[in-house]
């Protein structure tokens, strides 16, 4: 399964740790923000960010699970949240954390933890 993992950038590096997690359960992770270290020095800062949101915006829609990560606020992953709802025919939304907004109440299933998460999809 093709899995999108939707968070919050100050939490890059626990995320990769989480998407390992997900790699080691046979799914593949789309979301390459996960990698992301530095902007091209052949791209202004506009072209970049414009740059970005579209290749995350085409993971979004290769995906067949959103997993957003809730343990932060942040605006960019609501709006990968977003996409994925309005996917929803063709894709399994999850949460993981609580939910802070009315939308997240969308999610096909709840995770409180991202250990329960990993434990439900390793059987998927």
């Amino acid at each position: 399964m093709k899995i999108y993992v939707a968070g919050s950038f100050i939490d890059q590096v626990d995320l990769r740790l989480k998407a390992e997690a997900i790699w080691q359960a046979g799914h593949v992770v789309t979301g390459t923000w996960l990698q992301e270290v530095s902007k091209s020095p052949h791209t202004t800062e506009l072209e970049h960010k414009r740059k970005i949101a579209i290749k995350d915006l085409v993971e979004v829609r290769e995906a067949d699970l959103i997993v957003l990560d809730n343990r932060q606020s942040s605006g960019g992953k609501n709006v990968e949240w977003g996409i994925s709802i309005a996917h929803f025919q063709n894709k399994v939304l999850v949460l993981v954390g609580q939910p802070s907004n009315v939308f997240h109440y969308l999610a096909d299933y709840t995770f409180p933890t991202w250990e329960e998460f990993v434990a439900w999809l390793s059987v998927k």
